[in-house]
């Protein structure tokens, strides 16, 4: 199945974070990363006072249904130190989102694909246009460079990490 995951890390090594991320996956026999968008540097949003965050988005072949892709991501995050609070927003080492899963809907209490505020981040869609400006979401009619553009007015930063 192809899913689209997204990346995001605001503490440590933001870059080496996406780099064990990426070894981690790919360690699992049941995962390919296929494509990797561009890494961009962008401003938190509601807890302002953390710093900025790194983002990606990469596109992966996996055999591993919904459940157990996200108990997987739930796993990496766990072994790279992610420290679950009950507080949102805050910073994290590493942040693993699914953002689609092939046409699959899913909403459940531990799960919900498409990612329910896809269409409200820019951090999201700015990279998933490097890699899948066509696509449409399961549950949408619009692609993924029209969301994008639907909200490039909103004030958070979203530049190119070099």
């Amino acid at each position: 199945m192809i899913v689209f995951l997204s990346l995001g890390s605001n503490v440590g090594d933001r870059l080496d974070n996406f780099k064990k991320v990426y070894s981690i996956i790919e360690e699992q026999d049941k995962n390919i990363i296929i494509s990797k968008s561009r890494i961009y540097e962008t401003s938190p949003m509601e807890n302002l006072n953390q710093k900025y965050f790194l983002n990606q988005v990469i596109k992966l072949k996996t055999k591993l249904n919904p459940l157990d892709l996200l108990n997987f991501i739930k796993g990496i995050e766990n072994e790279m130190g992610r420290i679950n609070t009950k507080k949102r927003y805050m910073p994290r080492i590493i942040d693993i989102d699914i953002l689609a899963y092939g046409s699959l809907n899913v909403d459940t209490d531990k799960l919900s694909i498409p990612h329910p505020k896809i269409k409200l981040r820019k951090f999201i869609l700015k990279p998933w246009t490097d890699i899948a400006p066509d696509y449409i979401l399961s549950n949408g009619k619009s692609s993924i460079k029209e969301l994008f553009e639907n909200i490039s007015h909103f004030k958070d930063e979203v530049r190119e990490y070099n």
